[in-house]
C-alpha cells in the first residue's frame, strides 16, 4: 500500500508540500518590523530551500524592549498604547524615542522603569522596559 501511495506524488511534489508546511510554520508566524528572542533551540535540522542549507527549528517570543516614554505614563505594570516620540532634534537617544519592533498603537506592559533620559528637545522623558502584547 505504501509503494503506491509513493508512485501518485513525485519527490517533487512531496519535497514542494514539505517547504510550503515549513513556511507556514516558521515564516508566516512571524511578523514583519517585530523583534523576537530565542527561548529554546530544537535539536532537528531540515534544509531550508530558501536559504539553501540546514536551519534548526527554534521557539520564540516578543523581545521585551527598551524605550523611551513621557514620565507620566511612566508607572510599572500599567499597559498602554505605544506612540513614538515624535523630536526633530537629533541626539543620541533617538533609538529609544523610535524603537525597533513597535509600531504607534501598540498595546505595551511597562515593565521597568530604568531612569530619566536627557532628551534635547526639552521632553520630560524616560526609559523604560516594555514587553508588547500583541492583539490577536
Amino acid at each position: 500500500m505504501q509503494k503506491e501511495v509513493t508512485n501518485l506524488f513525485s519527490k517533487r511534489t512531496i519535497y514542494s508540500a514539505w517547504v510550503v508546511f515549513l513556511k507556514k510554520i516558521c515564516i508566516d508566524k512571524l511578523e514583519r518590523g517585530r523583534v523576537y528572542e530565542i527561548v529554546n533551540v530544537r535539536d532537528k535540522e531540515h534544509f531550508c530551500k530558501l536559504l539553501n542549507g540546514k536551519v534548526s527549528i527554534v521557539e520564540v517570543k516578543l523581545a521585551s524592549i527598551e524605550l523611551s516614554i513621557e514620565r507620566k505614563n511612566a508607572i510599572e505594570g500599567v499597559i498602554i498604547r505605544y506612540h513614538p516620540i515624535n523630536c526633530l532634534t537629533p541626539c543620541a537617544n533617538i533609538m529609544y524615542c523610535k524603537p525597533p519592533g513597535l509600531f504607534k498603537d501598540d498595546k505595551i506592559k511597562i515593565e521597568k522603569i530604568l531612569g530619566p533620559i536627557c532628551c534635547m528637545g526639552g521632553k520630560d522623558l524616560v526609559k523604560v522596559i516594555s514587553s508588547p502584547l500583541l492583539e490577536k
